[in-house]
């Protein structure tokens, strides 16, 4: 694969994971807020059922493929799950109150995730089959 096939994989793979974030964060935040449900739990049965769905689309429209390898779903969903606890330790231990900064340390450890997402998925997690 060229240079620029990766590019762009790499690009529709971020692409694909930002609308699934900013739709998860946007139904959690309408969940918790206007229905009143309570915060952890709307927020890991969302981000459960988004792993799957994006699973789906990322197999599809990132990496062109119908079917993968049978641990493909099991690595690309350990692979979610450690990151969002990657940054959320990053985010948790060191915010600092001042919003310029706790910004760039969220885009920093969010990058540095998908970055390694994106390694592990389209070399392990989204492998054709055979």
């Amino acid at each position: 694969m060229s240079r620029r096939d990766e590019a762009a994989r790499l690009v529709r793979f971020v692409a694909v994971g930002g609308a699934f974030a900013g739709g998860y964060a946007v139904l959690t935040a309408l969940l918790v807020g206007r229905a009143g449900l309570p915060a952890y739990a709307t927020s890991v049965v969302l981000y459960a059922l988004c792993i799957p769905a994006a699973f789906l689309v990322q197999k599809r429209v990132t990496f062109g493929l119908r079917r993968t390898h049978a641990v493909g779903f099991p690595v690309y969903a350990a692979t979610q799950i450690a990151c969002l606890a990657c940054i959320s330790a990053v985010t948790t231990r060191w915010v600092t109150g001042q919003v310029a900064i706790d910004t760039v340390i969220f885009l920093a450890s969010a990058g540095a995730a998908a970055l390694f997402s994106y390694l592990v998925s389209s070399r392990l997690a989204f492998r054709p089959p055979g």
